[in-house]
């Protein structure tokens, strides 16, 4: 029992541990993080959309094949098909959208800070605030 725990508490430091950010830049982790969950966004909504797509044209053809028997079992398995892309598109289609948005919001707010940091650099500065 003490094996396990002690395992157990190292996997959590070792995680926790890498989980720290290593880039020195400010917007830099946030804008690469936002990047690939914009990037899995895509790729989850196209693969679902094929799916969808996929397992519809299937769906179809197991009744418009011109043959009087038809197999439930495919029919079922198709079904799940469609409803997998369906599920892969209803997640994909928010994780990209969110990704975008975030990432957009962060290079805003770099070019804002970066503005900010020329303005007083020169000893001149204005700040309104809304």
């Amino acid at each position: 029992m003490k094996i396990p725990f002690f395992v157990l508490i190292l996997t959590i430091l070792t995680v926790s541990a890498e989980g720290q950010s290593k880039n020195t830049l400010v917007f830099g982790n946030a804008l690469e993080k936002y990047k690939n969950m914009q990037k899995i966004g895509t790729g989850m909504t196209i693969i679902g959309g094929a799916a969808l797509f996929t397992g519809n044209l299937l769906y179809w053809k197991v009744y418009n094949d011109g043959k009087a028997e038809h197999s439930e079992n495919k029919a079922k398995t198709y079904g799940k098909v469609m409803f997998g892309g369906i599920g892969l598109m209803a997640v994909g289609i928010p994780v990209w959208a969110i990704g975008k948005t975030k990432e957009r919001h962060i290079i805003i707010e770099a070019n804002l800070v970066k503005f900010k940091g020329l303005a007083s650099a020169n000893g001149v500065g204005l700040k309104i605030c809304f």
